[in-house]
This record gives structure tokens, C-alpha cells and sequence, in this order.
């Protein structure tokens, strides 16, 4: 239960997890919340560029966090006919209950790795320290 803990310490301890188990930045996020958003209003997918007009970023940028965020399993990418003829790629959120069991399964996985590494820390660093460190006279 997360009692006494303001909206901005959340936003900064979540934006720290998922840099760290899904290597997303703040834009990263920012995209993947837009995406959410923009889907519960319209009930429809998102194409580069209009993530790009409503955020006020580059094409690129949003290109790279589309990427990120695929990879990473949080949204999914279709082909679509374009207004203006040919195709696009749009994207959608997935949903935020599959996203968290994404995220849990990969703070696992983190988690025991991390275990791993601190249970062989003699072997990783490479050298046995002594139990008590050795204490010099003083002069």
C-alpha cells in the first residue's frame, strides 16, 4: 500500500524502474502515456506523426521511442492505409495490465541476476577480501 507518497515520487520511482529493467527514458514514457491517452479517446491507433504534432518532438525522436517501446513489449505496430494514399505504420498501447506483467516478469529476472552477482561478488570482482581489514598503528 503506497500511503504518504506524493504523484511526483511515484513519476520519478517509475521512470527508474523502467530505465532500468526496459532501458526506457522519461520520453520513452511520455510516448507510451500519449499512446494510452489517445487511444481511451478515440479508440484509435497513433501514426508517427501525430505523435509527433501532439508531443512537439521530431519524427526521429518518436521513431526511437516507438522502437524502444516495441522491443520492450508495450506496444504493438500495424499497417494501415494512410489518409493520403499508400500505407503507414500506427501504433497501439498495449494494455497496461499486460505491460505490468511484462515489467514483473522482467524485474524477475533482473532480480535474480542480480542475486547471482552478489553471491559470487568474490568471483566477479575478482579477488578474496579479508574478513577484518587490517588496522595500522598510529604514529
Amino acid at each position: 500500500m503506497m500511503t504518504n507518497i506524493r504523484s511526483d515520487e511515484i513519476t520519478v520511482r517509475l521512470t527508474d524502474i523502467l530505465r532500468m529493467i526496459a532501458g526506457l527514458s522519461q520520453s520513452d514514457i511520455e510516448v507510451y502515456r500519449l499512446l494510452l491517452q489517445e487511444y481511451q479517446k478515440r479508440n484509435e491507433p497513433l501514426t508517427v506523426s501525430e505523435i509527433a504534432n501532439i508531443i512537439g518532438k521530431s519524427r526521429s525522436t518518436i521513431e526511437r521511442s516507438l522502437m524502444k517501446l516495441l522491443n520492450a513489449g508495450l506496444v504493438e505496430r500495424k499497417i494501415a492505409l494512410s489518409r493520403s494514399g499508400g500505407y503507414t505504420y500506427v501504433y497501439y498501447p498495449k494494455p497496461v495490465s499486460e505491460v505490468k506483467a511484462k515489467l514483473l516478469e522482467k524485474l524477475e529476472e533482473h532480480y535474480k541476476k542480480a542475486v547471482e552477482i552478489l553471491n559470487n561478488l568474490e568471483i566477479v570482482i575478482g579477488a578474496e577480501v579479508p574478513a577484518t581489514v587490517p588496522t595500522t598503528a598510529k604514529s
